[in-house]
């Protein structure tokens, strides 16, 4: 059941940043491919996100993605992103649950530790929408600097647990759903 969103900020003039975010979130696999890549079930899955444009110089984001089935069987992925659209209006936090978009509105508060990075990741809403974990297994920390341009990328890889609310205010229960966030900051 692929799922794909893309968010186009509004047309600005040459002056100002203009960013593009673009996720193909629930990405599943089944049969032999899924067996390939090691899926206990007989399933895989993913999510891709991609951004494009005119950013400023220097950008910090934050981003998270998962999917999977939830605790009671059900397809659900995450999309998780913050700080570059952060006072915009505009948005790329959602919940998928079954294929129904679920829209978060709301910026989140994140908790991580950059002297610690293997600590458990918080994100959440102040509304009280999103409660999640992410219990680390691998920390994949890119770095590229050449003076005038860099960037700087941690990806930590582990498994969601916590509660997400629907529109619906239906609250879905995640306990072990593999995925990653990172935070990058870049001059570009």
């Amino acid at each position: 059941m692929p799922f794909a969103r893309g968010l186009q900020l509004p047309e600005l003039p040459a002056s100002r940043p203009l960013r593009y975010s673009s996720e193909a979130i629930t990405l599943e696999l089944v049969g032999a491919e899924a067996r390939a890549l090691g899926g206990a079930t007989g399933e895989a899955w993913g999510v891709l996100d991609v951004g494009r444009g005119r950013w400023p110089y220097r950008t910090q984001r934050s981003c998270a993605g998962a999917a999977g089935r939830s605790s009671d069987g059900r397809v659900v992925s995450l999309q998780r992103g913050g700080k570059w659209t952060d006072g915009t209006g505009f948005t790329e936090k959602n919940t998928i649950v079954d294929g129904h978009l679920n829209e978060l509105g709301e910026d989140l508060t994140w908790e991580y530790s950059w002297e610690e990075p293997m600590r458990p990741w918080r994100a959440t809403a102040p509304g009280g929408a999103l409660h999640l974990t992410l219990r680390l297994c691998f920390d994949r920390h890119a770095r590229t600097n050449t003076g005038a341009l860099a960037t700087e990328v941690p990806q930590m890889f582990g498994a969601w647990a916590g509660s997400s609310r629907t529109d619906a205010g239906e609250v879905v229960t995640i306990e072990g759903l593999q995925g990653l966030a990172e935070e990058s900051g870049s001059r570009w």
